[in-house]
């Protein structure tokens, strides 16, 4: 038996027997499917989350919390998902025109992005992925200033971040249109 059931099966384990094997190929194939293994499951639970009105903000922040710590994925990850499940959780997402019941229900999430977004660099990194799904989804389009004046009002994101990010740090898709 080489990966007999019990601790010898974890995933670690099966790391190191194909180490001392010399097949460090396949120990780069095992870490990244356990990393899309990780995303696949991470996305699935937040679009639950949001989607799931039995669920509260404070249960979703400890799961995104406890993904983050654990490393199974980043902070920048985790907010562009988020962001993403709100966004495409509504009627509105198949309207032509974002209705103010995606704004009502982005606004309930304000604390969360909060915590996560706390430096400098997470909020332009934040403006530039909801910049990007804005210019992904056409409905979204004219959304984009509406949502970053909101966050800015929010104390999520800072005047000097967005300043930023307006001047150099925006990304080049959607570029000439926000």
């Amino acid at each position: 038996d080489i990966f007999p059931v019990g601790p010898k099966r974890s995933l670690d384990h099966i790391e190191s027997y194909f180490k001392e094997q010399g097949l460090n190929e396949m120990v780069q194939h095992v870490r990244s499917q356990r990393a899309s293994n990780n995303r696949k499951l991470f996305v699935s639970r937040i679009k639950l989350f949001v989607n799931d009105d039995e669920y509260n903000t404070s249960e979703l922040s400890a799961y995104i919390k406890e993904a983050i710590e654990q490393g199974k994925v980043t902070q920048v990850y985790a907010i562009q998902i988020l962001f993403s499940a709100i966004a495409n959780s509504g009627d509105w997402a198949s309207s032509d025109i974002i209705q103010d019941d995606f704004y009502k229900e982005l606004k309930q999430y304000f604390t969360l992005f909060k915590g996560i977004v706390k430096t400098h660099k997470l909020q332009i990194e934040f403006m530039n992925k909801i910049q990007e799904f804005c210019y992904d989804n056409i409905n979204f389009l004219k959304t984009f200033q509406k949502v970053i004046f909101m966050l800015y009002h929010a104390n999520v994101l800072e005047e000097d971040a967005i300043v930023e990010w307006y001047k150099s740090a925006h990304s080049n898709r959607g570029q000439t249109e926000f």
